[in-house]
C-alpha cells in the first residue's frame, strides 16, 4: 500500500512535534548556571528573581506577597538562603520552614496559596540523596 502525501505530512509533523518537544525540555529552567527564585502565587508567577551569590552581594532582599484572601507573606532572598520571614496565615507553617538553596527545594504557604521555589542548574558540590556504590 502507497502512502497518501496527507499521511507523509501527519508524520512529519509528528516528527518535528516530538524533536522540539525535547529541545524543550532540555532548556526549560536552564539559566546558564544561575540559581532563580520563583514566586508564584495562586498558580501564576509573581515574580522570579535571580539568587545572589555568596561572592557578589551580602544584603538580602525583602518582597512582600499580598495574597488574594488579604493576607500577606515576607520572603527574604539572601545568599544564605530565601526564608519566608513574616505571615498572617493562621499556622504559620511557612514561617517555621527551614530556609531553601539549592535546585528544587521549595517553601509553601497553602492558606495564601504561594509557592517560593528555586529553579535553575546543581552545583557539582552537592550531596547526594541517595547511596551510590
Amino acid at each position: 500500500m502507497k502512502p497518501k502525501i496527507g499521511d507523509v505530512f501527519v508524520y512529519i509533523f509528528i516528527i518535528l512535534l516530538v524533536g522540539l518537544s525535547f529541545i524543550g525540555l532540555k532548556t526549560m529552567g536552564n539559566h546558564e548556571g544561575k540559581l532563580m527564585v520563583q514566586v508564584e502565587l495562586d498558580g501564576s508567577i509573581i515574580e522570579s528573581v535571580e539568587m545572589p551569590g555568596v561572592e557578589t552581594e551580602r544584603t538580602a532582599r525583602e518582597i512582600r506577597i499580598d495574597a488574594v484572601d488579604g493576607g500577606y507573606n515576607i520572603v527574604k532572598i539572601s545568599a544564605d538562603g530565601v526564608e519566608i520571614m513574616d505571615a498572617d496565615c493562621p499556622d504559620r507553617l511557612c514561617v517555621y520552614s527551614p530556609s531553601i538553596k539549592n535546585p528544587g527545594q521549595s517553601i509553601v504557604c497553602i492558606p495564601h496559596k504561594l509557592i517560593v521555589r528555586i529553579i535553575g542548574q546543581g552545583t557539582e558540590n552537592e550531596a547526594l540523596d541517595d547511596t551510590a556504590s
